[in-house]
């Protein structure tokens, strides 16, 4: 098993090497900061939808249970169908408030505030992360992770809200 402590190590190798170029290149303290937080960010997306990667449990599928859902809403239906508990709210909140940091930091980032242009950027995003899960599972002959539709539109969801946010954020932190 690949644990998450694997990805918290590639996200400090990638946080020092790009601390390091940042003072060669002599960014600003808050652009250094703002990378640095923007780092930190992916490793916990990284490390919440890619680990750990089971290499050595097989996971099995019994019944009308896949690995793969490529049906709009069809999970997030039937979470709901079983009520409003704990695994619904994590499943659909998760995905949701997983996105919003990248909305908020797209607008940060993205001078030119073009809808399409963070469309095409959140859903470019949540759909590498299906893809990973799938293209990792494949390679390991472990279908670890379902691959869902519903998720990419979560996380277009929250993504979404993220670049909401931004737009009501006072003028004072925009400028930063």
């Amino acid at each position: 098993m690949i644990t998450y402590e694997f990805a918290v190590l590639l996200g400090g190798i990638a946080l020092l090497i790009y601390i390091a170029s940042a003072l060669f290149f002599k960014l600003s303290k808050i652009k250094i900061l703002l990378g640095g937080v923007f780092i930190v960010y992916l490793t916990a997306v990284f490390a919440i939808t890619l680990f750990p990667i089971l290499l050595d449990e097989k996971i099995e599928y019994f019944g009308d249970m896949t690995w793969y859902n490529f049906i709009p809403f069809k999970t997030v239906i039937s979470i709901l169908g079983g009520g409003l508990n704990a695994t619904a709210v994590i499943q659909i909140l998760g995905n949701i408030f997983l996105t919003v940091p990248l909305g908020i930091f797209s607008m940060v980032f993205l001078k030119k505030h073009k809808w399409y242009k963070f469309l095409a950027l959140g859903l470019l995003f949540a759909v590498s992360i299906e893809v990973l899960q799938l293209v990792i599972g494949l390679l390991i002959d472990n279908m670890y992770r379902t691959v869902d539709i519903d998720d990419v539109i979560l996380n277009l969801i929250g993504f979404f809200v993220g670049c909401k946010i931004y737009k009501i954020l006072p003028t004072c932190i925009k400028s930063l």
